[in-house]
Parts: structure tokens; sequence; C-alpha cells
């Protein structure tokens, strides 16, 4: 909870002067305002645990109250800060050595960070050389933007760190993002450049017969998954081969061939007489069966045999 120690002390305590001899009464103090550690505890976890309602689209009075205390422990941390700030003379941070070590350190990461990026660079404009592909060219591009990039933020870096008060009276520091603009005007210009010539390749006569045979390859493809059914020339060339196999057919009930693979399945039903032996039919539905399989066409034939046709196809209701 939120709530002023006894007023009998800490009242009077805010009007006193301070030890050093400065009065400060005039001063905003937030000391008097304090969180218990069980209270702020508490409703950081709250808080904490908002977002997970707010994913859920589920805010109760519970999670605003959270949210409200929680704003008013940011207030508070921040204000504190500004007191550190007016009476050290400096924010709360790191020492001036270890912010030199830091800076120190990013700057050997830079410098191996451009050496890197300029055999990447050079090894890429070989390759571009060499094959000529847009992808490839592509990437060594942006390589070349890496090493823009590094280049622009160097110099705007030394260009910071070494000022001019006489051309340059308030400083360079915009010169960072304004380096930063350079670089994304740049980077923007380079990637319209490639779309426009990935276009023009795309448009040109090669590419478009390339799309126009792969899209013929796809669409065949998939007709040979799906079971198309063959050319009516082909069928016609298997009835013709069904019909003079043998004296004995009389009549060609179905010849259906459809795609597996890349070759065909063929079902056949023909009609012989009714009392032709058993073992006399089979011959010729066999033998006909591996005359069938013999063209390059076809991966597998079945025959199927029959002594009248007037009934319906064969598996009607599975071809439905």
């Amino acid at each position: 909870m939120v709530g002023p120690p006894p007023p009998d002390h800490d009242a009077e305590r805010l009007l006193l002067p301070q030890p050093d001899g400065a009065d400060r009464s005039w001063r905003l103090n937030f000391d008097v305002l304090q969180f218990s550690p069980e209270r702020t505890g508490g409703e950081r976890k709250r808080a904490g645990g908002r977002l997970h309602g707010c994913c859920l689209g589920v805010l109760g009075p519970e999670d605003n109250v959270a949210e409200y205390y929680q704003q008013q422990v940011e207030m508070l941390e921040g204000f504190n800060e500004m007191d550190a700030l007016a009476e050290r003379g400096f924010v709360p941070g790191m020492s001036k050595e270890e912010r030199e070590k830091l800076a120190k350190s990013e700057t050997f990461a830079i410098r191996i960070s451009n050496v890197a990026n300029m055999f990447l660079f050079a090894a890429k404009v070989y390759a571009s050389i060499r094959s000529g592909s847009l992808a490839i060219i592509a990437s060594t591009l942006d390589s070349l933007l890496d090493l823009l990039s590094g280049f622009i933020l160097w110099f705007t870096a030394f260009s910071m760190q070494t000022p001019n008060p006489y051309h340059y009276p308030i400083g360079k520091k915009r010169m960072q993002p304004l380096g930063i603009l350079v670089f994304a005007s740049v980077m923007a210009t380079l990637g319209l450049q490639i779309i426009l010539e990935s276009a023009r390749q795309l448009l040109s006569d090669l590419a478009l017969y390339t799309i126009r045979t792969w899209s013929m390859t796809v669409l065949e493809n998939v007709n040979s998954l799906v079971g198309r059914a063959a050319a009516p020339e082909f069928l016609q060339k298997l009835t013709y081969l069904c019909w003079n196999h043998n004296k004995a057919i009389k009549n060609i009930d179905t010849v259906r061939a459809y795609t597996f693979g890349s070759h065909y399945f063929v079902e056949v039903d023909i009609v012989l007489p009714a009392d032709m032996p058993l073992q006399e039919a089979h011959d010729i539905g066999e033998s006909l069966q591996e005359k069938l399989e013999l063209l390059p066409e076809i991966e597998r034939a079945f025959v199927h045999l029959d002594y009248e046709y007037s009934h319906k196809p064969e598996h009607a209701q599975a071809h439905s």
C-alpha cells in the first residue's frame, strides 16, 4: 500500500534545512511516499501476469489496479533517479573505466566484422562474375551494404568525436541520423534496382519459355498422380488390339486406361462364349494381359472375362 509515515515527524522534516545548510524546502520530495515490499512485489507479479490476460483479451478490475500501481512504482523510480542526479551530479551507472572498456570491446568487434565482410564481399564478387546469377549478385550487394553501413557508422562516430566549434557551433550530434538516412536511401535504391532487373529478366523470352515448360511439366505430373484417363487415340489402339487378339472374343465391354505415375493402368472387359471351358477362357485372358503389358506405356493390365454385356459396367459404384 501507498501511505505516508507518521506526519508529526516527516512533515516537519520536509520543511527543515538540509545538513549542508541549503534550504531545500522548496523542492519536491517523494521520500514520504513508500511502497511496502509485499505490496510492490505482489503488484509487480500481477502486472507481469497481466500480459497473459491481455493476450486472451480479458482485463479485469484487478489487472487495472495492478497496472496503476506498476505505473506508480516506475514513476517513483524515475524520480529517485532524478534525485540522485541532482545530489551527485551524475546518473548512476557504469563508471568511466567501465564505459571505456566497453567502448574498446565494441570497437574491436566492429573492426573484426568489417574485415570479415571485406573477405566475404571479395569472394561473392568473384562468384558473381563467374556465374552471372542474379541470386549471387543480390547476395553480393547485400555484403556491399554491410560494408557501407559499417563505414557510415565509423565515419559518423569519428565525426562526432572530432568537434569543430568554428564550422559546427552546435556540434555534430546529428551526423549519425544523417548517415543512417544516407544508408537507407542507398539500400532502397539498390533494392529497387534488383527488383527491376529481376522483372526484366523474368519477362524475357528465355524466362517465359522456362516458366511455360515447367508449368506444363507440373500440370502433367499432377494429372498423372490423380489418375487421368488416357487419350482417345490410345484407347482406340487398345480396343483394336483386344478385338484382334482372338476370334473367340464376341464383344469388348470396357477398355479403360488411366495414369498411375508415369505409366498407365489398363482395365479390359471382354465377352467370351458362355459354354467355353474355363481353361481355354483363362488362356485367352492371360495371353491378352501379357500382350497389353508389352506396350511401353502400360505398367499393369487387368483383363476381366465375362459371358454377356447387357449389365452395367463393372465397379460402376466405385467410379461414380
